[in-house]
């Protein structure tokens, strides 16, 4: 372990107006060996918490920095990790908003602990305070938190530890993050948990089974309680119970009887330390009746709370802190450069920067087809860009039926033979559209965390957008009712089709069995309801697999509170975290002043329909004779987009000026020329990334009132609010920065700080370790699954029957497969043959090799007089990777000679003990 040279004391802050100040002065007064600073995060308070942080960061004696998250953000342990991110000191010293330090060598003497290099984590004792509440000073005597005497905690012997029971295991990871300290190169290897309880304890747990010291240090005290009512009390204890139940397999109370034997038993103690401190009379019968009920509280609470049915598996300290991401996108460049596409580019460039291996799995478009020699689809195809390895899957997206849009068996092959050649450690999707929902479970079976990023509406809206082609908005999905849009019929139909679904199954279902049977449709019924089945069935796949992936990101509270109202995903593991932002293209620009004295308004972007180009232009017109100007940068082709046609023939006033695209580093020219941005769309815009570059370049921003754009723009503070639609309404709030001189210079004194790439890389850093420290279960596993035709080379008498079957006749028919993806240990081998019931003398057998060695023979078997599918499985332990599987015919038995018809072939992995490939031992 590196000896600790610097220290950095976090504290996460939320209505800390009561104590902060007594804190922070006793921090102010710490006398410290080694250079440290202070870092706080507030999470929305709405009190003097963040005046007083402001206050002191002036004249505090060390570094002071002060950030803010939205509260939705906050987590315990996330929080934390967030802290400990931005933080730079050796030593992390955690410290809440309302635990006073009590001397000014309590920092000193909570850091000496840790010149034992063995010392991997401390804590301090709790003082209650001078005016607590005598029942809260009688309950924290006992509390292992507030008792005097230092504790060195170490793992005990493993066949010791093996046989401790729930309960010595949890006073074994005692620890409290009131006040404790952690060493950051520890920390990297265990960010804390995502957890709402016990984030501390589940740190001290993986740091005793790291092989470290955990102490409990009594001289670096701190003063801290709380005076709790007994609801205060049944709930915290129903979620400490719950803490226990769900990470730690412990009930701690099983019974409502037990709780009541408890609180009986508790009782008499605590009337004993009541008349010890001097109670009698009609005093101490109130103060016994007030204990009863703070008693029944903590007890019936922690047996309410441990009835949670729900477990965590446990984590583990990792063995490694570099890791092997596997990005999942549907496009990526140089074949496409839109927001998601860059955004992942971008990410995956800084946490290589930061020492991580990072590979793109992308949907690649093919130029030529297949006729014309261009790459079969779903082929997968290797090469580089910007120091990035890329897997490019072709898919020319020519879907066979709907439910290929979501769910496409190919592409999920691919995926697999990624995992298995680049064995990633953790796979971020950033979007499944045009590849397969499925890829989450098939990570999820080969033991891998995953993490997806919600970029957009496609879990609830097939178009992506939630916005109809007639411009009409939906607030969420329209069940069967999608499928009218989808396919673009009377959009009238959408609302009175949303509540079909059950009944409609039963109605399409008959339809296609009478088609089955022979008693065709017409063509025009038959297009009109082909689809409909996959589309329905579309919400709950999908939905299904956003559900299964370990984290969900959401750049927009907006976006992530529409999936919350789906009811299938849980709100702690869906989190608001908005995405970080390329910042070396801004610079210092000053605004060019307008020779003629103009207010410029600017849009920049796309010129698509769903953008409200057409709103923004005819606003303008409504401007017509007033001093000011719109620039339109972007792509514009009026001669061949008749979108982009309609805007210039609206565009009549002479106000509006289109001046075309350009090349992103002359970003700082174009906003030099804009004083106010308009994003006027008109859909749920999620996170715009045009919004954060105004914001740097200090422009402030009208906007529509939806979405992500009415969560990003102040009205009032850093922009303007306008009705999303309304022509007059935009034209209304843009009149006034002409008439209100200084109206610009007004919203231009509050920007929010925009986050950047690299702080955003930095946490998504910890948030994978964090994910990646859980020891996981692993399922068999399905590791080759290829179709009969499906070989790498054939020799004798093969014949193709069928679209999937070969037929090795007698005679020294040979076929080959290449299974060196394969790897070692345990494997499966599973052959499917197929016999016809109209065979009578034909017999199949055969047997298989494995890289010339014999893996094993099918004995000589017949029909049973029905076509039947037959599967022959062999087991082999593999020390060393295989490389060709090969199946012969056999000769001929007597008079009958001996067939092999296959139809499939698959590897399986069966499941093993619970694992995780970087973990370190206990």
């Amino acid at each position: 372990m590196r000896p600790i040279r610097s220290i950095s004391v976090l504290m996460p802050t939320w209505h800390g107006e009561e104590f902060l100040e007594r804190v922070l002065a006793a921090l102010a007064a710490q006398r410290v060996g080694v250079p440290w600073d202070f870092l706080a995060i507030d999470s929305g308070s709405t009190d003097r918490t963040l005046a007083i942080l402001e206050a002191w960061k002036a004249r505090f004696p060390v570094p002071f920095t002060v950030d803010a998250i939205h509260q939705s953000e906050f987590d315990h342990g996330d929080t934390r990790n967030l802290l400990a991110a931005r933080s730079s000191g050796e030593l992390l010293v955690f410290l809440t908003q309302d635990a006073i330090p009590s001397s000014p060598d309590w920092l000193a003497t909570l850091a000496r602990n840790f010149e034992d290099p063995a010392v991997g984590g401390a804590y301090c004792r709790n003082v209650p305070r001078p005016d607590a509440e005598l029942l809260t000073k009688v309950f924290s005597e006992t509390d292992p938190g507030y008792v005097a005497g230092r504790r060195e905690t170490r793992l005990p012997p493993k066949d010791v530890y093996a046989r401790m029971d729930a309960h010595s295991r949890r006073l074994l990871y005692n620890f409290n993050d009131v006040a404790s300290a952690l060493r950051h190169e520890l920390w990297e290897r265990h960010p804390f948990p995502r957890a709402e309880f016990g984030e501390d304890l589940l740190l001290a747990r993986a740091l005793l089974e790291g092989g470290y010291t955990v102490v409990y240090d009594d001289r670096a005290t701190v003063e801290h309680s709380h005076d709790y009512t007994p609801e205060q009390m049944f709930a915290r204890a129903a979620t400490d119970a719950k803490f226990n139940a769900e990470w730690l397999e412990r009930t701690c109370v099983a019974t409502r009887d037990d709780a009541r034997l408890l609180c009986e038993r508790q009782l008499a103690r605590d009337r004993d330390a009541l008349v010890a401190s001097g109670l009698a009379g009609d005093v101490l019968a109130a103060e016994l009746e007030h204990a009863r009920r703070m008693r029944e509280a903590a007890f019936y609470g922690l047996h309410e709370g441990g009835l949670s049915p729900r477990r965590f598996p446990p984590t583990r300290m990792l063995a490694r802190t570099s890791l092997h991401v596997l990005f999942v996108v549907h496009g990526f460049p140089p074949d496409t450069w839109a927001g998601t596409e860059v955004y992942t580019l971008n990410l995956a460039r800084e946490l290589a920067r930061l020492g991580h291996r990072c590979t793109i799995l992308t949907r690649a478009p093919a130029a030529r087809s297949v006729a014309e020699g261009g790459p079969a689809d779903f082929s997968l195809h290797q090469d580089e860009f910007e120091g990035l390895r890329v897997w490019r899957l072709v898919h020319r997206l020519q879907h066979e039926n709907l439910r290929q849009t979501y769910d496409q068996p190919k592409a999920l092959a691919a995926f697999r033979e990624v995992l298995l050649r680049e064995k990633p450690d953790l796979v971020h999707f950033q979007h499944l559209i045009h590849l397969s929902t499925s890829m989450v479970e098939l990570a999820r079976e080969f033991g891998l965390p995953t993490v997806l990023h919600l970029h957009d509406y496609w879990a609830i809206c097939s178009r992506v957008q939630l916005i109809r082609p007639d411009g009409q908005r939906c607030e969420e999905n329209q069940g069967a009712g999608c499928f009218a849009c989808v396919k673009e019929r009377d959009l009238s139909f959408v609302s009175r089709m949303k509540g079909w679904g059950a009944r409609a199954h039963g109605l399409i279902d008959e339809l296609a069995r009478l088609q089955h049977r022979g008693q065709p449709l017409a063509d025009k019924s038959r297009a009109r309801w082909d689809g409909f089945g996959d589309l329905v069935a579309r919400e709950d796949v999908v939905l299904g697999a956003y559900a299964a992936a370990d984290l969900r990101v959401s750049p927009s509270r907006f976006l992530r509170d529409k999936l919350l109202a789906t009811g299938r995903f849980d709100a702690h593991t869906t989190l608001f975290s908005d995405n970080g932002t390329r910042t070396e293209l801004v610079r210092a620009s000053e605004k060019r002043a307008d020779p003629r004295g103009r207010v410029r308004f600017g849009f920049v972007g796309s010129l698509v329909w769903y953008k409200g180009g057409e709103v923004l232009v005819e606003a303008l017109q409504r401007l017509a004779g007033k001093n000011c100007v719109l620039h339109v940068f972007g792509e514009f082709k009026p001669e061949s987009d008749p979108h982009h046609a309609k805007l210039q023939a609206l565009a009549s006033a002479g106000n509006v000026e289109f001046r075309g695209r350009f090349d992103n580093p002359k970003l700082a020219d174009v906003y030099a020329e804009i004083d106010v941005l308009i994003v006027p769309s008109l859909w749920f815009e999620n996170s715009p990334i045009t919004i954060k570059e105004a914001f740097l370049f200090r422009t402030p921003v009208v906007t529509s009132n939806i979405g992500g754009m009415r969560e990003f723009v102040r009205d009032g503070v850093d922009g303007l609010h306008f009705e999303v639609g309304d022509a007059a309404d935009l034209a209304r709030k843009l009149a006034r920065f002409v008439d209100e001189p200084g109206l610009v210079a007004a919203l231009s004194k509050r920007f929010p700080r925009v986050k950047t790439i690299e702080e955003n890389a930095r946490e998504t850093e910890f948030r994978y370790r964090s994910l990646c420290t859980r020891v996981r279960e692993s399922k068999p596993r399905l590791l080759l699954e290829k179709k009969a035709t499906e070989t790498s080379a054939r020799s004798g008498p093969v014949e193709q029957q069928g679209a999937d079957m070969l037929l090795l006749r007698p005679g020294g028919a040979a076929i080959e497969f290449d299974v060196s993806l394969v790897g070692v240990g345990k494997r499966e081998f599973e052959l499917e043959l197929f016999l016809l019931g109209g065979e009578a003398r034909v017999l199949l057998g055969g047997r298989l090799l494995l890289d010339g060695h014999e893996l094993g023979r099918i004995a000589p078997f017949g029909t049973k007089g029905k076509d039947e599918a037959v599967v022959v499985r062999f087991e082999r332990e593999l020390a060393s990777p295989p490389r060709v599987l090969r199946i012969e015919s056999r000769p001929g038995e007597r008079d009958r000679e001996v067939f092999l018809r296959v139809r499939r072939v698959a590897v399986r992995e069966p499941a093993r003990p619970m694992l995780n490939e970087l973990a370190a031992e206990v």
